[in-house]
């Protein structure tokens, strides 16, 4: 089995403990898993710590995943989107209190003028699944005008249900009615990607399909739980919530290029661990000197769900701020004020605002969950 650490810069004594644990819980699987490969990295205020990769980034283990390879983080993304729209409500000083029908007014349609950004950021709005059928996954005028017109999935009742598809084109959408740009990839590109050299994109470029490592299905069953149980029901919010929009089609889709070059927010971004992991440390790092202020930070940061409160499509106590996850009940994270999102597989990143630490764990083979075994040794490693 190959494995590679590649840690190039100094750390606070402080960390020193957390990097061993981390790369002994990095190697331990790899040395298990039969098939597939990762990458994990921690930066601290945008410096490295520490960056691993090892194993096979195609499913034949041929081809050994390297330093710069690159993979599909699924809904990882969506913290990367909720941060470029914040940074653009931060940019343009709206408040989170504002209706979304004030910037994109064909959304007041079937009752939803009253909805805020708040409310959509946290997935309050009732439209975690798309009524209307047959839309293509890249049709982004098509899918926002359907979201536009639908009635919600739900009364308002302050219940949240997560927008497992839909998520991503609302965000996209909001941010190009308030800012202007063409879209959300073109937005995250010029404002943090080219600036900050980070290897991550909405729509990977050509010249890079090459080191991107295969997405390799879970090879066992699920274990049975309620959201399993709720997936079953083709009628359920929940099965409706992760085929819609673009229907339902196996995770070995991903691997095919044209939709490696989409521009998916929800489920398609494409990166490197170092490089989702040095932007979330500089989500964490607690000054106002680089992209974000400390309203905006409270914003990533502050629950406006309950941790207590049964999530309509996932069927757990999920806990979100502004479009990023948090602990609540479900400890997914290291600490309380810890937020992130994780990613289908057992993709997972987060920042730590208390130590202004960013983290990312990269599999290409996936477990099932939205936290794995293999995902919590990782969670565990950073208990003081």
């Amino acid at each position: 089995m190959v494995f590679t650490v590649n840690s190039l810069f100094s750390i606070p004594v402080s960390h020193s403990e957390i990097k061993k644990r981390l790369t002994s819980v990095f190697q331990k699987p790899l040395e298990e898993e039969p098939l597939g490969g990762a990458s994990l990295a921690l930066y601290h205020r945008g410096e490295k710590i520490l960056s691993l990769c090892g194993g096979w980034k195609d499913a034949a283990s041929k081809q050994p995943w390297e330093a710069d390879t690159i993979t599909l983080v699924w809904s990882a993304g969506k913290g990367i989107g909720v941060a470029c729209l914040l940074h653009a409500l931060q940019e343009k000083q709206i408040s989170l209190d504002r209706h979304v029908a004030e910037f994109w007014p064909e959304f007041a349609q079937a009752g939803k003028e009253k909805i805020t950004i708040a409310q959509l950021l946290s997935h309050r709005a009732g439209l975690a699944a798309l009524d209307q059928k047959g839309l293509s996954l890249t049709d982004h005028e098509a899918i926002v005008q359907a979201l536009a017109a639908q009635v919600p999935n739900w009364n308002y009742d302050g219940s949240h249900g997560y927008g497992a598809r839909t998520f991503g084109f609302l965000i996209d959408e909001l941010l190009r009615r308030i800012t202007g740009v063409s879209s959300m990839s073109h937005y995250w590109c010029t404002q943090f990607a080219d600036p900050l050299e980070l290897d991550l994109w909405f729509g990977i470029p050509e010249a890079f399909l090459s080191k991107t490592a295969s997405v390799i299905p879970p090879k066992t069953a699920p274990l049975p739980n309620d959201f399993g149980t709720a997936y079953a029901d083709h009628s359920s919010l929940t099965r409706r919530a992760f085929i819609e929009p673009g229907g339902n089609f196996s995770t070995l889709a991903m691997n095919q290029p044209v939709l490696r070059q989409a521009s998916i927010i929800s489920s398609g971004a494409i990166s490197t661990a170092d490089a989702l992991a040095k932007f979330y440390s500089l989500l964490a790092t607690q000054d106002d000197t680089r992209h974000f202020n400390s309203t905006t930070r409270r914003w990533m940061e502050t629950p406006l769900t309950s941790g207590s409160s049964l999530d309509r499509v996932l069927m757990a106590e999920t806990t979100f701020s502004a479009g990023f996850m948090m602990n609540g009940n479900l400890n997914i994270f290291p600490s309380q004020r810890s937020f992130g999102h994780p990613g289908a597989g057992g993709t997972i990143a987060f920042a730590i605002p208390e130590r202004e630490l960013g983290f990312a764990f990269l599999p290409n083979a996936m477990h099932h969950g939205i936290l794995s075994s293999r995902t919590q040794r990782f969670i565990e490693a950073f208990a003081e």
